[in-house]
């Protein structure tokens, strides 16, 4: 029986697993989708390549660990950035300065390196429902302004924001963005 490095054996498979989702992401932003493989994901992380296959069947599963991660990530410094936010204005603009910022930051570099990703439909859909669960700052702070029962609003504010961050995944200044955005979003295109 190989040597544990945790207390109990679930906690030793914890850690292999994030071990593997972890080096599998390095090698998903260092060097992109068709890079990531059992043989270099395990290599990154220090183990064997049959390792692979003890925590994911398929490197679809893999991907959507990463993805997984990324979301959770991204979720919990978003609630992060808007604990203690006054609802309303306030709370929205401080949802699109920490949008843009994470963005300018790389955290939704993970989002582009998966986008080519050509997953089988159920792991899609897993994935959906989880990107789905992003929206729930969103439609909190709307709600907080009076909009969250309107599905165009969130559809739209969110149409905004995915622009916002292209914008900013491509270089623009993501402080001129957030404001761009904040205005577009209170104001229109018009004062």
């Amino acid at each position: 029986m190989p040597k544990i490095s945790a207390p109990t054996v679930a906690e030793h498979r914890a850690m292999q697993r994030a071990a593997l989702v972890r080096a599998g992401e390095a090698v998903l932003l260092e060097s992109g989708l068709a890079a990531v493989t059992p043989r270099s994901v395990c290599e990154r992380a220090g183990l064997a390549r049959s390792s692979f296959y003890d925590y994911f069947a398929t490197k679809d599963d893999l991907l959507v660990a990463i993805a997984i991660a990324a979301i959770e990530q991204w979720d919990a410094e978003i609630e992060q950035e808007l604990t203690g936010a006054e609802p309303g204005l306030g709370e929205l603009r401080r949802f699109i300065d920490a949008t843009m910022e994470m963005t300018a930051a790389g955290k939704h570099a993970i989002a582009g390196a998966l986008s080519d990703a050509n997953l089988s439909p159920s792991r899609l859909e897993d994935l959906m429902t989880l990107h789905d669960a992003l929206l729930r700052p969103l439609v909190r702070v709307l709600s907080h302004l009076g909009l969250s029962e309107s599905k165009s609003a969130v559809a739209l504010v969110q149409g905004i924001l995915g622009a916002g961050v292209q914008l900013v995944s491509h270089g623009v200044d993501h402080r001129a963005v957030a404001d761009d955005v904040y205005r577009l979003i209170t104001r229109g295109l018009t004062d």
